[in-house]
């Protein structure tokens, strides 16, 4: 049954830290908290969804009974604890919405219940947030004002919102965030405003202060780092195991919203370091680091693990698990949820489910699936061809294990645009699509398959619209998946959405900081938005993570190229060209800036070695760069038109790179044929 309802969520602030400190006075004070709220549900026809911890979920018929409810509760809290020594104080964060919400299995699901979840942390102790649906239905019915805090992005919410503070004035000044008053009593309104200039002032030094000291702030214990798991198997061989465990638990605890999760690229560099935990946190900017160890002995497993605050390496929870490994998902679900529940993140229905889910009970199923994960991160033709046959091993021992459906459909796809391999590009696209639907028929909740769907669609496709849709759905179903929002940031570049674009790189930077993938995306985001200054600054950054990576020396040329310094272009370019073997499209890149220095005939002999036998799409798009440089204008566009003909990959960025293209009036229809 599916309706309109108030949800309220309430949290008590501070209580994990008073459990580790004094235990016996956390449950007392956590007792009487719970007998002060309940009878005000009551007394407001709230019905009690769920009680966990100091937590509680409510529903109410309406947002004003819903809000009535809150202000009551927390003046009577107010009340109490102006009586108490600070020691025990009852402070309570509380967040509403009103929105459609569905009823099944005695339990209360949809976008209503997530926004109310996301929005309580938002509000100050002592204090009410509610959405701006909330606030157009209690305007004029409640006597406090409401305050405005704008649009903010809400953790597995796809849409910005608006969000409000109810103003209570027994609050102080530093207890709330005050932005715009949008509404309130007007004799109660004038006392507001004799007050405005202090306010004003107070303010301004809090701010003032809280930017001097904003680099000796702790890093949030939600930022979250998994470090490889160590492999104390007699076997070396089984790291393949460990290392599999290490990503799967990060993939597991990256589908929980209130969590930042640090993506595998990142950790796995800390696989045989001696560095303590508090430094490695400084340098991954995160606030709690889970390490542990694995033994596998046939079909089982011991798993090992401890949660530890990174700022003074305080055990915050530890836990052993001696399992068969067909209840491997099932060790992944209870150590994410427990670090919630130690972090003090709520998690939604829609997590909970995701988190339970049991993708496979079969061993072998799993050790193939593994075994091919491992395979796939050394990104070499060989070690992706050998990644392919060990998902196919898995698909054929689990024909109804989604995931390694998902693998198969991205190993196609790299063979078929990021050139892995030598198969058909008719041959590759269709069985990249195959594997990807299989996945979504299996399990249409899985985010990895949507990501999958997402890249076959941007890349092989060219169907914006519909990439989109996916990468959103994914990042929707696992928020602390970098590579979904790598690939969308990419998306909206291409398409010169580049305020979106730099948001989403951004946060997959966050996820994936030593990542010099996305570093380097980072910088390509920032050459996109004409930001030479920023995207060369960053270049630099991603040569320091890896001096090898060709990507990173191939941006840094393109992006001396467009500044005039043709004398540093050519040296990245070369060191680039290296790195990679001859990659075509660094060679064409390199005889752009021999032209642009008045080396026509260097650039010309790159040609002539282009154009031997056998020539490629990929040599092709670099001699008709070169031969677009030299003059050759319309053998240039008439390549031009044959690669976007065959939807050929690096195609899609001419409109965000136009400035490597010439103003001939064929380019504006080159574009429109590519659908941008």
């Amino acid at each position: 049954m599916r309706r309109l309802a108030a949800i309220m969520f309430t949290d008590m602030v501070g209580y994990s830290a008073l459990t580790q400190k004094d235990e016996a006075l956390a449950l007392e004070l956590l007792t009487e908290h719970r007998t002060i709220l309940r009878p005000f549900f009551d007394k407001h026809d709230g019905r009690e969804i769920e009680t966990a911890g100091d937590s509680f979920f409510v529903e109410f018929n309406s947002a004003v009974e819903a809000v009535n409810c809150a202000t009551e509760i927390q003046q009577v809290l107010h009340e109490r604890n102006a009586v108490e020594p600070e020691t025990r104080n009852i402070k309570i964060r509380i967040g509403i919405h009103i929105g459609d919400v569905v009823y099944m299995d005695n339990h209360v699901h949809g976008d209503g219940v997530n926004i109310a979840a996301r929005l309580e942390p938002k509000a100050p102790p002592g204090g009410i947030c509610i959405s701006e649906d909330v606030a157009r239905q209690i305007r004029n019915k409640t006597p406090y004002p409401l305050i405005k805090h704008g649009e903010e992005k809400l953790k597995n919410i796809s849409m910005p919102m608006e969000i409000y503070n109810i103003d209570l004035p027994w609050l102080t000044p530093a207890g709330h965030r005050h932005k715009k008053t949008v509404q309130g009593n007007p004799k109660k309104l004038k006392l507001f405003a004799a007050a405005a200039f202090v306010l004003i002032a107070a303010i301004a030094a809090i701010i003032i202060l809280n930017n001097k000291n904003a680099s000796a702030s702790p890093t949030t214990k939600f930022r979250l780092a998994v470090l490889p798991l160590k492999n104390i198997s007699n076997n070396p061989q089984d790291d393949y195991f460990a290392d599999g465990m290490t990503e799967e638990l990060i993939s597991s605890i990256s589908k929980i919203g209130g969590l930042n999760v640090i993506a595998r690229t990142s950790t796995m560099k800390y696989k045989k370091t001696d560095k303590d935990i508090t430094t490695i946190g400084r340098e991954l900017m995160v606030g709690s680091v889970l390490e542990g160890s694995v033994r596998k002995i046939d079909n089982k497993a011991r798993i090992s693990v401890q949660l530890i605050d990174a700022s003074n390496q305080e055990n915050l929870w530890s836990m052993d698990y001696d399992r068969e490994l067909s209840d491997i998902f099932t060790i992944q679900s209870e150590i994410a949820t427990n670090i919630a529940k130690e972090l003090k993140v709520r998690l939604v229905q829609s997590e909970k489910e995701q988190l339970d889910k049991s993708l496979t009970t079969n061993p072998t199923a799993y050790q193939e699936y593994l075994v091919g994960k491992h395979l796939l991160n050394q990104r070499t033709t060989e070690s992706i061809q050998g990644a392919l046959t060990h998902f196919e091993k898995s698909i054929v021992e689990d024909p109804a294990f989604a995931l390694p459906y998902t693998q198969v459909a991205y190993c196609y796809t790299l063979m078929g645009v990021a050139g892995y391999g030598s198969i058909p590009r008719p041959v590759v696209e269709s069985k990249a699509k195959s594997a990807v639907m299989k996945a979504l028929e299996l399990d249409s909740t899985l985010a990895e398959a949507h990501a999958a769907l997402g890249y076959i669609k941007f890349r092989i496709d060219w169907d914006w619209a519909g990439a989109e849709k996916e990468f959103k759905r994914a990042i929707e179903l696992k928020p602390g998946f970098s590579q979904a929002h790598e690939w969308y940031a990419l998306l909206l570049g291409i398409k010169v959405r580049l305020d979106e674009s730099l948001e989403e790189m951004q946060t997959a930077y966050n996820l994936d900081p030593l990542s010099p993938n996305i570093n380097n995306g980072l910088a390509r985001v920032y050459h996109f938005r004409h930001e030479d200054k920023k995207a060369i600054e960053q270049i630099k950054k991603t040569i320091e993570l890896e001096p090898t990576y060709a990507e990173g020396h191939f941006t840094a040329g393109m992006t001396h190229f467009r500044i005039k310094d043709y004398k540093t272009a050519e040296k990245e370019l070369r060191q680039a060209i290296d790195l990679s073997h001859g990659r075509p499209v660094m060679l064409g890149m390199l005889g752009r800036v021999l032209i642009a220095q008045g080396k026509i005939e260097e650039a010309k002999k790159i040609m002539e070695g282009l154009e031997t036998e056998p020539v490629n799409n990929d040599k092709l798009y670099a001699i008709a760069t070169i031969k677009n440089f030299l003059g050759d204008k319309d053998e240039a566009f008439k390549i031009f038109q044959k690669l976007a003909s065959d939807k050929y990959g690096i195609m899609i960025y001419m409109r965000v790179e136009k400035n490597l293209f010439s103003d001939d009036p064929r380019y504006d229809g080159l574009l429109k044929s590519i659908g941008l």
